[in-house]
């Protein structure tokens, strides 16, 4: 299982570097990865037409980190963040992905990612029908172009496309933080994917998702209100579920609180029946972020 990883981690935040480190010797990986120190901007600084501090920092960490990247000699690259957790089959997974002909055709490959209802609505399609592509390695590719909408927990990258990555979003990054006018890293990529500038895929089902627990302590959406901070929960729960991080009783359990409805989970619950029960109370989560 040939790849280089790197996870994203501010100084300030040592807790999550030990508590990543211990997830990765658990899975017998750690020696597969290396800590990529984060940037974190100054407080005073101009954020260019971003909302946060950590919407900044993300920006200058992957330009930082891309150009770490074309100095490596290694050829295929694996980041994640560092709240960022792998599914139990996760190391199965990766070996079966990296064996693929078609890991060679994409230039990114994303293993977790924003699930919004459409997303939703073709995971729920796949648990009604159980009809996964690729029954041998039990996963299957859609096209980013198409479905991908927004995060960088943990995707795969070759050092060629690396490279031309860079040149995209610095030339992006210089024009449009001279106006003031910065969009989120993930946005900017997505924009790219749409318009063929460059090639990628997502992983079906997702590898992993970030943790519940440290997810509330993000820095990137700490100036949201508090609607939108339950909703971004919500869909992160759809992420715990799919990936099969969390229990789909855990899930129902979570966002019944999230929607402030008693919704009593079954012991018994399937994954399912967690889609259905969120596609069927769409309406209590803003969906405008």
């Amino acid at each position: 299982m040939e790849f280089k990883g790197f996870f994203i981690n501010l100084d300030s935040e040592k807790e999550r570097r030990i508590s990543l480190e211990r997830h990765l010797k658990e899975l017998n990986i750690a020696n597969k990865f290396e800590r990529f120190e984060a940037i974190k901007p100054k407080s005073v600084q101009n954020f260019r037409g971003l909302k946060t501090k950590g919407e900044y920092g993300l920006w200058l960490s992957y330009l930082k980190l891309f150009e770490k990247i074309v100095e490596d000699n290694n050829k295929t690259f694996l980041i994640i963040e560092d709240d960022f957790r792998f599914n139990n089959n996760a190391v199965s997974t990766l070996k079966n992905i990296l064996s693929t002909k078609e890991i060679k055709l994409q230039n990114i490959l994303f293993l977790d990612y924003l699930i919004n209802i459409k997303i939703l609505k073709e995971l729920l399609s796949i648990e009604n029908k159980k009809n996964i592509q690729n029954k041998k390695t039990n996963f299957y590719l859609i096209p980013a172009a198409y479905w991908y909408t927004a995060c960088t927990s943990c995707f795969l990258i070759n050092k060629s496309s690396a490279e031309y990555l860079l040149k995209l979003l610095q030339n992006l990054f210089n024009n449009l933080s001279a106006d003031n006018k910065l969009i989120p890293v993930d946005m900017a990529i997505k924009n790219m994917l749409v318009v063929r500038l460059f090639k990628g895929s997502m992983l079906i089902p997702p590898i992993g998702a970030p943790n519940w627990e440290l997810d509330s302590q993000s820095s990137i959406q700490i100036n949201h209100k508090l609607d939108i901070r339950n909703s971004m929960r919500a869909y992160l729960l759809l992420r715990l579920a799919s990936s099969g991080i969390e229990s789909p009783s855990f899930c129902i359990s979570e966002f019944s609180k999230l929607i402030n409805e008693n919704i009593i989970p079954r012991p018994t619950s399937q994954l399912k029946d967690f889609y259905e029960i969120f596609l069927s109370k769409k309406n209590k989560v803003n969906h405008n972020w």
